[in-house]
């Protein structure tokens, strides 16, 4: 077989693992998608219809109205994954560009323990996350969201953050420095712009990991409405909506919206800062 016949194969194989991944991943978004403009009802006709013969928006009406009142969870899950993006950027750069960019003992340790924290599985956490919120008198409240949340995403923050700050020249600092600028306006005013995109890496993954989360928030909200995130609110309306899963897909579909808008107009951004930095550690 020759280079060019080689080539050619490369690219078919590759063309069809891209369509069975993405027909993979696609599929169970269609099929909310179209379950949620069915008539409520109309979900478990047979044979099989699939596009509804008459779309219907009343899932979505039903949903948005006074019963249910998704928006609130929306805006939960807004607040928390904002507020937990913009904290957990902020420690977690100050942490990268220490580990980076400054010379003390340990510092590639600091970094492997920092990220070997992460690795650990969620439910050997949750208990302990919820006695220490518990004490705090956060329970059921957002604060109590958001300061767990804020401490989850710094590990896999400071790593993409501490891989970007290591790929930038330190004759910048030097210069910094012989203008007599001090280590926190060098920091602020010169590292972190240079670092934007892998700041932006980093807060994007935080923003979706935080949006989907869901043990930490079924256990902390403690089924008040005030304190569910648009997760939890889903697993609820299954049961309180009697296994409609019309009104079910709908919410799902709603949940899902942010996100995906957010992905398609940031994602050019997102692989800038993933691949800019992937070289160093």
């Amino acid at each position: 077989m020759s280079k060019k016949q080689r080539q050619r194969l490369h690219i078919a194989l590759s063309v069809v693992v891209t369509i069975g991944v993405a027909f993979f991943a696609l599929l169970p978004l269609y099929w909310i998608v179209l379950t949620s403009l069915k008539a409520p009802g109309t979900e478990f006709r047979l044979p099989i219809r699939y596009w509804p013969d008459e779309i219907s928006l009343e899932p979505y009406r039903t949903i948005l109205g006074p019963d249910f009142n998704v928006q609130r969870a929306i805006l939960n899950s807004l607040i928390v994954s904002t507020v937990t993006t913009i904290g957990a950027l902020l420690l977690a750069s100050l942490a990268a560009y220490t580990i980076a960019r400054l010379r003390f003992t340990y510092k590639w340790s600091s970094l492997l323990f920092i990220q070997v924290a992460s690795m650990l599985p969620p439910i050997i956490v949750i208990a302990p996350t919820f006695l220490i919120i518990r004490s705090m008198g956060l329970l059921g409240s957002l604060p109590g969201l958001i300061i767990p949340n804020m401490i989850y995403n710094i590990p896999l923050s400071t790593w993409l953050i501490a891989s970007y700050f290591a790929g930038l020249p330190f004759e910048l600092e030097d210069a910094a420095k012989v203008d007599g600028s001090p280590p926190l306006r060098i920091f602020r005013q010169i590292m972190l712009p240079l670092a934007a995109p892998g700041l932006f890496s980093a807060g994007v993954i935080a923003f979706l990991g935080s949006w989907g989360e869901f043990m930490l928030a079924f256990t902390i909200s403690m089924g008040l409405p005030e304190a569910q995130t648009i997760p939890v609110a889903v697993q609820g309306y299954t049961m309180a909506m009697q296994r409609q899963w019309t009104w079910v897909a709908a919410a799902i579909v709603l949940s899902l919206a942010p996100v995906i808008v957010l992905v398609m107009v940031f994602q050019k951004w997102v692989v800038q800062g993933l691949t800019l930095g992937s070289a160093k550690y």
